[in-house]
């Protein structure tokens, strides 16, 4: 299996090392032939910034480039937007409902302070996870 993901994007800007790529993301369908005919097709532009020395002197504004990230970025991203969430909302409905006998509406309120707290703490903690993920330009 692949283990790197590649988007074709183009230079938007370039600051010292600093290169934001606007990238269009595409829905799976968006290359069928069939696509203009159907209303399930979508792309959304991204800027993804990438960090690289040097690069002023090795690109320009409006290059064509391939912004690449491995697979496993994608999975831990998945996971903290996803699946931590899911496996909260799951646990505290039931300690709630069951165990603590308490109210849906209030459990559903209490439920809502508690995503919101942790999504909160993955803002605080937004510099150490852009470490985790590192984005870079492959050759055309």
């Amino acid at each position: 299996m692949k283990e790197i993901i590649e988007h074709q994007g183009v230079i938007e800007s370039i600051e010292d090392a600093h290169v934001r790529v606007n990238i269009v993301q595409m829905a799976a369908c968006s290359g069928c032939k069939a696509r203009s005919l159907c209303t399930s097709s979508e792309s959304k532009e991204k800027i993804i910034d990438v960090y690289e020395v040097g690069a002023k002197n090795k690109y320009k504004v409006g290059d064509s480039v391939n912004v690449c990230g491995t697979l496993s970025m994608g999975r831990l991203a998945v996971v903290l937007a996803f699946g931590i969430p899911l496996i909260i909302i799951a646990a505290w409905m039931i300690v709630a409902i069951a165990c603590l006998k308490l109210g849906e509406l209030f459990s559903v309120a209490v439920l809502a302070v508690v995503l919101a707290v942790y999504f909160y703490v993955l803002y605080l903690n937004r510099d150490r996870l852009a470490k985790k993920f590192s984005f870079w330009i492959a050759d055309v």
